[in-house]
């Protein structure tokens, strides 16, 4: 339950959709601006996953999960702070900073326990409601957000929908800390009857 979370927050939390809206109606950016602006928490995220092997043989997946979590959550506030007090575009860059490695540093793990906790035999079903999860985030995310940032576009309609998407990040993070300490053993695979 607590990977389908972080798959599904994974996936609201790159609203992109909702904040390219924002950023051109309310702050007025052109398309180019407002893509720049992605590129820091797009950074992270590529950096982040790069390291995810060797990070992933130093820590336990729960606690790269957890970590993913506090560190995006903690970009969503820094985010909500700082923009809010500044016109510049460079106002983005600390909160996506933050955003984005610590969606990188839980994507991978969550994917990891999820997968290794079916046998082989099942990867492809896994694999198939993994991504719907991950769909079903994305589009509640895009949903609800939109709505906070359409009832009223203002900087104020922002911070509404960033700190939802926080408080939901929280509710994936209690769910990671309820995550077992040591994952339990991976089953074997079914035997064939036929002997083939």
């Amino acid at each position: 339950m607590s990977c389908a979370a972080s798959r599904s927050w994974y996936s609201a939390s790159r609203d992109t959709p909702n904040d390219a809206s924002y950023l051109q109606v309310v702050r007025g950016y052109d398309a180019i601006r407002t893509g720049v602006i992605f590129t820091a928490a797009t950074l992270g995220i590529l950096v982040s996953s790069l390291a995810a092997e060797r990070l992933a043989k130093r820590r336990a997946q729960r606690t790269l999960i957890i970590t993913g979590f506090v560190t995006a959550i903690a970009g969503i506030l820094v985010l909500v702070l700082v923009v809010a007090g500044s016109p510049s575009p460079w106002a983005f860059a600390p909160g996506l900073l933050l955003i984005g490695p610590g969606l990188g540093v839980m994507l991978t793990p969550s994917v990891n326990i999820v997968q290794s906790s079916f046998t082989e035999d099942q990867q492809g079903e896994i694999s198939g409601l993994s991504r719907g999860v991950s769909n079903l985030g994305s589009s509640l995310g895009t949903a609800v957000a939109g709505t906070i940032l359409v009832a009223g576009l203002t900087s104020h309609a922002y911070a509404a929908a960033m700190i939802t998407l926080a408080v939901v990040g929280l509710m994936g993070l209690t769910a990671a800390a309820l995550l077992p300490r040591h994952p339990p053993p991976v089953p074997a695979p079914a035997s064939d009857p036929s002997g083939v």
